[in-house]
């Protein structure tokens, strides 16, 4: 990579980071090109020649975010700690991240938007099943998750949840991002309706 090259990825990830922070704390929707364009010290114009509207640099940061949460939980599931450590962890982060970009992060993931519903499908197939199966063998071997219940249930399980929220992504449009829902929300894709077993 040539000192041209290594200038404009530079500039471009100056972009980045300064739409990450700016997304986080206001959404997507309320956060305009010229606000990013101030915050990263370039011109709007560059802005637009880097990433051609906002739109694109929106699609690039939702999957930056949902690559990078992935390769943590990743670390985390392959790493040292219980079911109980890990899967808590796993937890807090969602609902942190629940809580930031004024709840717009999963809208965003499951629009009617051909290349990032491609993303989502290809990070499915290719880590999420696998990385939560993982998660949910290690509960077995501990005793926190039924051992009588087969990974061909499991997946099955994790498609219809995901099928719901992806066919009607105006269910999240109504949820305000609160890390005491996301928690409940949780518990229940854990536990059903009977509730935690002691």
């Amino acid at each position: 990579m040539d000192r041209f090259e290594r200038r404009k990825e530079q500039k471009k990830e100056q972009i980045r980071q300064a739409a990450l922070e700016l997304f986080k704390t206001y959404g997507f929707k309320k956060v305009s090109i010229s606000e990013i364009a101030h915050k990263a010290s370039v011109s709007p114009v560059t802005i637009y020649n880097h990433f051609g509207s906002k739109d694109e640099l929106v699609r690039k940061i939702v999957i930056y975010q949902f690559q990078s949460m992935v390769e943590k939980f990743r670390a985390l599931i392959d790493g040292e700690g219980t079911f109980p450590e890990k899967l808590g962890t796993i937890i807090f982060d969602k609902t942190q991240i629940a809580s930031q970009f004024e709840g717009e992060l999963a809208q965003t993931l499951f629009q009617n938007d051909p290349e990032m519903q491609q993303f989502v499908e290809n990070m499915w197939q290719g880590d999420v099943i696998q990385l939560t199966l993982d998660l949910l063998e290690q509960g077995k071997k501990e005793g926190y998750v039924g051992k009588e219940i087969s990974q061909q249930a499991l997946i099955l399980y994790f498609q219809i949840l995901r099928s719901g929220v992806s066919a009607n992504t105006e269910l999240l449009s109504n949820v305000v991002p609160d890390v005491e829902f996301f928690r409940e929300l949780n518990n229940l894709f854990l536990y059903g309706l009977v509730g935690r077993p002691d």
